[in-house]
């Protein structure tokens, strides 16, 4: 008896919905009658709400800091609530509950942590959210980003990564985490000083939400010959990662905000390409030098909590400092 399937029988009464795994089953027998070019298609529009978080990230710096400041809160609060929720419920992916469901082989690689609810999803719902509630009167772009949303939600169940209840939440998340980050903009608009605030209690939060990390309970279920089929150190590694994110971005948004200071208007061309350099020069320093470093050196827990922290902490604080200084150095 394979592993998964001694996981499915052991615990089809906890686990299986009938709807949900016959419904990926239905598009799974879709997705391998209709060849490669669609799977592969939709495996890359799967994987590209990753580099949505980068454009935020860069349009920050070189477009409209406010706006991408907001729409960067509302994907942070969004990938805090997706993985605590995800650590709490520990849903095993499709393949594991029905061993039917066979997942696209190039989907697997993004495909981590726990299935509930869609982290892809919720990422490009928040992302798409955030921008859109910055720009409403721009219709084109508002389309876009909805169908882009839609599609991505889509490619998740059509490639085997995760049942329609995973996605359908995500969504969900997405849009309370907009609600959050509207309030917390009113918030700290309010009163000066609550910046401070916001630093001081999202500190505190994240602290207790690292622990919550390692102190909880997760389920550990064995193959017929006693070997872990879902390793919970490997399930940690997406929520501290996303965790130290969010908490990497606060402090440098923070920081930046009392002592940096910069200004995105009225930037001319070379500007523009000067911040976009240094920025995008320290975030490929960090992933192909320092996070293959920590992975090489420490737990692969500790490496994420490094590459999570440091990317948006260097692209909202470390890089407008050295560019300003640039900036100031030539006079511009």
């Amino acid at each position: 008896m394979s592993a998964r399937l001694c996981l499915a029988n052991a615990h089809k009464m906890r686990y299986h919905n009938y709807m949900d795994m016959q419904c990926l089953l239905w598009l799974q027998d879709i997705r391998m009658g209709r060849g490669q070019f669609i799977e592969n298609l939709l495996c890359f529009i799967s994987d590209t709400p990753i580099y949505f978080i980068v454009v935020l990230a860069l349009l920050y710096s070189i477009l409209d800091k406010k706006k991408f400041s907001n729409a960067l809160f509302c994907y942070i609060i969004c990938s805090t609530l997706n993985a605590f929720v995800k650590i709490t419920a520990c849903v095993y992916r499709p393949w594991i509950k029905e061993p039917r469901i066979v997942p696209a082989k190039k989907s697997l690689g993004s495909a981590t942590g726990y299935s509930f609810p869609s982290g892809h999803t919720s990422c490009a719902a928040s992302c798409s959210l955030g921008v859109v509630s910055q720009y409403k009167d721009n219709k084109v772009l508002v389309i876009l980003l909805v169908i882009y949303t839609l599609i991505v939600a889509f490619s998740r169940c059509y490639l085997s990564c995760h049942t329609p209840q995973d996605v359908l939440v995500g969504l969900v998340e997405a849009a309370v985490a907009l609600t959050a980050a509207s309030a917390l903009a009113k918030f700290i608009q309010k009163k000066e000083g609550n910046d401070k605030v916001v630093f001081v209690g999202a500190t505190i939060l994240f602290a207790a939400l690292f622990a919550y990390i390692f102190i909880k309970p997760y389920p550990i279920d064995l193959d017929a010959a006693a070997n872990v089929l879902v390793d919970p150190k490997k399930m940690q590694q997406d929520a501290v990662f996303d965790f130290a994110f969010a908490i990497g971005f606060i402090h440098a948004w923070f920081l930046e905000r009392r002592f940096i200071k910069f200004s995105t208007d009225k930037l001319d061309a070379k500007k523009r390409a000067v911040r976009l350099l240094v920025v995008s020069a320290l975030a490929l320093i960090i992933s192909l030098a320092l996070y293959p470093a920590a992975k090489a050196l420490f737990d692969k827990r500790l490496a994420k909590f490094i590459d999570g922290y440091l990317l948006p902490f260097s692209s909202v604080f470390i890089g407008p400092m050295i560019f300003s200084k640039i900036e100031r150095a030539l006079k511009w």
